[in-house]
């Protein structure tokens, strides 16, 4: 009878886990845009219903990481090599009539984004602004005449010009409300903070062994080469296919942010073709980010410096009077790792085998979106309550936590608290005792 149970609940953990696959396999092939992982720019839609906070609770503080609104490509190499390469191959006559079609839009792409690499587009400015009147009209409580708005950024365009855009839209919104601005490198430490021994970790051997053999295995450019060059030997001797199929694809994420209309490069690539590629990013990111086992499940305590901040600054708003919100910008990878270090809506996963991503619903684009953000709304009574309880929004939805609550999205400050701080001891602790073996010997 145990073993029965047993097979029965197996069964049902791998269906439910076939229906997250065949979902974010369904979502891809619906929207080839979502393709792009961290690149994706969230849509701007109608504010999520929230669910009712437990009698007599209010929102007064707000502590908000997001990632920066839709931005151009930040080098000019992914618009300008496979400009060169098709202008070359055009030269010698070994374009298709559909790869000569390519080349003109790679033009028009390329001469779009001329001088403008990493700055925010028209539509990430609107997109910025579109999502702070969002968040502002849901949480009234917390966004107020008489409340306190700080606003800070990493030292990247566009992510200043992020916060300037939210910023712009809150002081429209409440005049005369103030909104203080700043963007320093003297704040890295909680907003992008850096640990050479675990970014040394990310791509051991063993790890980039195991990515290219899974990157091989979603790996398949003939059709593609053949649909764009008319002379395969050229491409054999002059084409690295593998590196140029990375850059249309790129490209092909990179036009949802522009007002280009009319173009896109996606129907390059079949539906199958745009699942693989989006595997390998996934991977990717996955491995730099998230808790893969082989290179020690450890990458996203590199954010431990952020979580702890959000937990002092929790603390430190508990007797304020006024409302109070905190809105940082940073970049698309500081909010995936934070996520994955926070464990929202299980994206703490821990696994060394990349071709369970999808069954297990880690999707890059779900996590952390250009536009997307990590907001841990405080509420409370009054200034006396101590029963203060906190629900984070991950891309303007409720997210679980991995705390016990009974008013779920709702959970206690001081469990929430506890949970993570002792996570993050532990994480010193091993690290503390790993060192100390590594200098006896």
């Amino acid at each position: 009878m145990k073993r029965k149970k047993i097979l029965i609940f197996s069964a049902m953990v791998f269906a439910v886990l076939a229906v997250r696959a065949q979902s974010v396999a369904k979502e891809l092939k619906n929207d080839a845009s979502r393709s792009a992982g961290t690149y994706y720019s969230l849509p701007v839609l109608k504010a999520e219903i929230d669910t009712p906070a437990p009698e007599g609770k209010k929102p007064f503080y707000i502590n908000h990481y997001a990632c920066p609104s839709s931005y151009y490509l930040d080098k000019e190499d992914f618009y300008e090599v496979p400009l060169e390469i098709f202008m070359k191959a055009d030269s010698l006559g070994k374009l298709t009539k559909l790869g000569k079609d390519v080349l003109r839009r790679l033009i028009v792409v390329h001469d779009d984004a001329h001088n403008r690499t990493g700055e925010l587009t028209k539509k990430g400015a609107a997109q910025s602004r579109a999502t702070m009147k969002l968040l502002a009209e849901r949480f009234p409580d917390a966004f107020t005449a008489k409340g306190y708005y700080s606003a800070r950024s990493v030292v990247q365009n566009r992510s200043i010009l992020t916060m300037i855009e939210a910023s712009a839209q809150l002081s429209r919104m409440y005049s005369p409300l103030m909104v203080r601005t700043r963007a320093s490198h003297g704040e890295q430490a909680f907003m992008n903070p850096q640990d050479k021994d675990l970014t040394d970790d990310r791509t051991d051997s063993l790890t980039m062994k195991r990515y290219d053999r899974f990157a091989a295995l979603n790996t398949n450019e003939i059709r593609l080469m053949k649909a764009l060059f008319n002379d395969q030997n050229y491409v054999a001797i002059n084409i690295d296919p593998y590196r140029l199929s990375q850059h249309l694809f790129r490209l092909a994420g990179s036009i949802q942010h522009t007002d280009l209309m009319g173009i896109t490069l996606y129907d390059i690539f079949t539906p199958e073709e745009i699942h693989r590629h989006w595997r390998k990013n996934n991977a990717w990111n996955y491995i730099n980010y998230g808790a893969f086992k082989l290179n020690g499940g450890r990458q996203p305590y590199l954010q431990r410096g952020v979580l702890r901040n959000m937990i002092h600054m929790g603390d430190s708003m508990l007797k304020r009077y006024n409302p109070i919100a905190h809105i940082r910008y940073t970049n698309e990878r500081v909010v995936l790792s934070l996520a994955c270090l926070m464990e929202l809506n299980d994206y703490g996963l821990e696994t060394d085998n990349l071709d369970s991503l999808e069954y297990f619903g880690w999707a890059d684009y779900k996590i952390a979106p250009l536009g997307g953000s990590i907001v841990m709304v405080h509420y409370r009574k009054d200034r006396n309550d101590s029963d203060v309880l906190v629900k984070v929004l991950l891309n303007g939805r409720e997210a679980r936590l991995p705390v016990k609550t009974d008013y779920a999205p709702y959970y206690r400050w001081d469990d929430v608290k506890r949970y993570y701080l002792r996570k993050l001891y532990r994480y010193e602790n091993e690290r503390f005792n790993e060192t100390n073996k590594n200098k006896k010997r």
